[in-house]
């Protein structure tokens, strides 16, 4: 099961290479960080792994930052970590998610309802 988080931040407070360099810190494996950027727009997703001894599997954490002009963006999916029949991930993914929902919030970005 998948858990998912959609932030908003309309007054840019840092730049989104900042804000990736933030998310970056969190402790985990980053299996990769791809970079966009358009006319006054930028893309940038991170994608990491970490191994949960409680769930005895992988979580993924999939952070997608978009900026366009003033207004920034963030989308965060937690995933995977689930095992046996029901998939149960003890709640491995949600505290993945967590760790970057918390970063957002401090730099400025809202949950979105």
């Amino acid at each position: 099961m998948s858990l998912v988080y959609q932030y908003t931040c309309e007054s840019k407070r840092m730049e989104l290479a900042e804000i990736a360099e933030k998310v970056r810190r969190i402790n985990a494996t980053l299996v990769t960080q791809r970079e966009r950027y358009f006319d006054g727009s930028a893309v940038i997703l991170l994608i990491f792994e970490k191994y949960y001894m409680r769930a005895d599997g992988y979580a993924s954490l999939t952070v997608l930052l978009s900026e366009d002009g003033p207004v920034q963006n963030a989308d965060v999916i937690g995933y995977g970590g689930g095992q046996g029949l029901f998939n149960l991930s003890w709640g491995a993914n949600e505290d993945f998610a967590d760790m970057a929902a918390d970063i957002l919030e401090k730099c400025g970005f809202v949950l979105e309802q």
